[in-house]
């Protein structure tokens, strides 16, 4: 029931930014929306053990997302509470298990990506020009909607297993 519930979170999360709307409003609400996404992607992928009962979901250079990730603090994802964190470095990504990558951090993907290495981090970044590679789950703006796709190899290469339901919904698994 509990991923019914989170499977409808983000079908109507990924319809919520209308091209109609205002600028502000619809910057706003892809951050809200983006922010969702990562929530509801902790729950629909799976890690090795979780310490210290606490689910790290960490920003890199994206302010808006990180204040709009700010409610889902009183959320628990797999037992665990959830903490949002605003990192600066490379090697801080080591503590978290989702990494969302803001636009203005795009060319150190690759740096972020080796000091992960295979640790169970799920990196996520808005669509441009990195290496796909470098990132397992891509998020995709069309015609005022988001989407995502998902390098199912790399998940598999870090020890994270993503749902079959999420892998579903993805525009492209690779």
């Amino acid at each position: 029931m509990r991923f019914k519930k989170a499977l409808f979170c983000l079908l109507l999360c990924s319809g919520l930014v209308q091209p109609a709307m205002a600028a502000n409003e619809v910057v706003a609400n892809e951050n809200a929306v983006q922010a969702a996404f990562l929530y509801n992607f902790a729950l629909f992928t799976e890690w090795p053990a979780l310490q210290n009962n606490q689910f790290n979901i960490c920003v890199m250079a994206s302010m808006p997302v990180f204040e709009a990730l700010q409610p889902f603090k009183s959320k628990q994802v797999r037992g665990s509470r959830v903490v949002v964190s605003q990192i600066q470095t490379a090697s801080e990504a080591l503590s978290c298990q989702v990494l969302f990558i803001g636009q203005s951090q795009h060319a150190f993907i690759k740096n972020v990506a080796s000091q992960i290495g295979k640790a169970p981090v799920l990196v996520v970044a808005e669509e441009s020009s990195f290496d796909p590679q470098n990132v397992i789950i891509t998020l995709v703006s069309q015609q005022g909607r988001i989407g995502f796709k998902i390098n199912n190899t790399s998940a598999q290469a870090s020890s994270l297993t993503i749902s079959s339901k999420l892998l579903k919904l993805a525009q492209l698994v690779y």
